[in-house]
Formats: C-alpha cells, sequence, structure tokens
C-alpha cells in the first residue's frame, strides 16, 4: 500500500512539472478568444465625418431660403444709396416722373458720355420696337422674351415714392439717347445708352459733344 501512494504521489509530481500541462494551463480558453481582427480599427464619428465630405455639402443646400428681412433691406439701401450723387438722383426721379428729356453728359471712369437724358419707358419702347421687327417673323419666341424683358424694366405707374424698406425709392440706372461716347479723342455714336448712377463719377447739364 505505501509503494502504491508513493507511485501516486510521483505521478501528481510529474504532472504539476510536465511542459505540457504548463502550455496548457497558458492557453486561453474557448471563451476568451478576442474576436477583434487585428488591424481594423473602428472607426470614430470623427472619422466617419471625413469619410462621407459629401454629407457637409448636403446639409449646406438643404438649408431653407428666407427673403431679406426689413432691417437688412433697410441697411443695403443705406449703403447704396451713399455710393450715389444726391443731385443726379432727383434729376433722374424728375425725367421718370415727369417724361422730360434733359441734354447730359456723364463722366464715368474716363469715358465722356453725351446724349439726352430720358425716361426708361422711352428706352424700353425703342428695343421692343427695334426686336419685333428684327425677330418676329422668323423668331416669335426669341421677340416675346426680350418684349417681356424690357417690358419688366419699366417702373409701374403708380410706383410708390416709399419702397419695401420704409424709405424712399432708388433709381438705379440713367437712360438716354442719341448718345456719343468718347475716349481719348475716339467717338462711338449709338441710339440709345443705360448705364449704372452709381458708377457715373460728375455730370454736366446741357453740355454736348460738339464738332
Amino acid at each position: 500500500m505505501a509503494d502504491t501512494a508513493q507511485q501516486s504521489s510521483d505521478s501528481e509530481e510529474q504532472q504539476q512539472h510536465s511542459p505540457d500541462s504548463e502550455e496548457q494551463r497558458q492557453q486561453p480558453s474557448v471563451t476568451g478568444i478576442d474576436l477583434n481582427v487585428q488591424g481594423v480599427e473602428t472607426p470614430t464619428p470623427d472619422q466617419e465625418t471625413t469619410a462621407n465630405p459629401d454629407s457637409d455639402q448636403a446639409g449646406a443646400q438643404e438649408t431653407p431660403f428666407r427673403p431679406l428681412t426689413r432691417i437688412e433691406r433697410r441697411n443695403l439701401w443705406l449703403k447704396e444709396y451713399a455710393e450715389q450723387d444726391f443731385a443726379l438722383q432727383m434729376w433722374v426721379r424728375i425725367v421718370e416722373q415727369q417724361d422730360l428729356e434733359i441734354e447730359m453728359m456723364f463722366q464715368m471712369k474716363g469715358l465722356l458720355v453725351f446724349g439726352v437724358m430720358v425716361n426708361t419707358a422711352r428706352y424700353a419702347q425703342f428695343y421692343i420696337d427695334l426686336n419685333e421687327e428684327l425677330h418676329r417673323e422668323r423668331d416669335p419666341d426669341t421677340a416675346d422674351a426680350l418684349r417681356e424683358y424690357y417690358t419688366a424694366l419699366i417702373p409701374p405707374a403708380d410706383q410708390p415714392e416709399i419702397g419695401p424698406e420704409g424709405l424712399p425709392v432708388v433709381y438705379r440706372y440713367a437712360h438716354m439717347r442719341d448718345v456719343t461716347i468718347m475716349s481719348a479723342g475716339h467717338k462711338v455714336k449709338v441710339p440709345y445708352w443705360r448705364g449704372q448712377i452709381n458708377q457715373i463719377d460728375a455730370f454736366v447739364i446741357g453740355a454736348t459733344p460738339g464738332e
């Protein structure tokens, strides 16, 4: 019986010091296997946003349109009005409202523009008639489009003096007929002319191009 106990004790000591049993203890169990594959990173929210650049553009495009507020319109009016000549605004208003014709010279960025200032309706009617002759028979759609465009330029007869900004209406364009444009001694004559008022540097009433 003593020999049997001794053999059992020796067997247990061999199992404790056996290399195979040591490796088995060091091996992870099946339930402890790491399922995350090495080299594959889970994208963070920042990386997901970067990986889809169209998402930001789509968000920007979805910004709803809104009309300008009254305060914004007033600020734009004040900026635009500050860039214009009050005296020239007065003359353009008189020509538009009373259908007057005044000989005028404009100085614009080195150009001299001579002509007879007229209201928008006379300028628009000239081009409406011209386009009717040029396009009505061959291309009536073009004639209709041009008529609609030039008609839209004419201020309404009942236009109020106070605009949507709660301030006086600003005229943005001047119109002239029988125009001579002079630059560095060269002359160009055109039947009608339309120019931005805030681009006019100076004006002279009654001036003519001469001979």
